[in-house]
């Protein structure tokens, strides 16, 4: 890995890990407005598509964040050098494999939620598409999460710079 590269591991992970929280704060948002009365409101400009828009935002911003990870890191150095052996390493698959996939689903389900959203008619019909494909992709993220205390994957709740 060039020196630049490894100049940008720190922050591009410290930005990772920051945003995730960002993620999490628009899909409360979101989820809060599909079940509040507010979110649910007639009209077609429904209260719930700005929260969807930040939540989406952030996500695609995560999702780019952990596309540079997995060519920066050296974790994912490690594994894209024996393959093989990274996925005979639990760690390695995870983050490498597991991690990965999973995002993409919950990214996919995020994006199939949010066209459902802008084809509602009513916010009514908006509100109860963004809670059903937010809970999803947000169950599936929470799954995906190398949470404190996971064997051989956990990871900090907050990183330090």
């Amino acid at each position: 890995m060039g020196r630049t590269m490894a100049a940008l591991y720190p922050i591009i992970i410290f930005l990772h890990g920051l945003n995730r929280w960002v993620v999490l704060a628009a899909a409360l948002w979101l989820l809060a407005m599909s079940i509040l009365p507010a979110g649910r409101q007639a009209p077609t400009t429904s209260p719930i598509r700005v929260p969807y828009h930040v939540y989406l935002s952030a996500l695609r911003l995560q999702f780019l964040l952990g596309v540079a990870l997995l060519f920066i890191s050296p974790l994912a150095q490690a594994a894209w050098s024996d393959f093989g052996a990274a996925m005979a390493n639990k760690g390695l698959r995870f983050f490498i494999v597991e991690h990965t996939s999973m995002m993409f689903v919950a990214i996919g389900m995020a994006e199939a939620g949010m066209a459902k959203v802008s084809r509602a008619n009513d916010g009514r019909t908006a509100a109860r598409a963004a809670l059903i494909f937010v809970t999803m992709s947000l169950l599936v993220m929470l799954a995906a999460i190398p949470w404190p205390g996971r064997e051989l994957i956990g990871r900090p709740l907050v990183r330090s710079w």
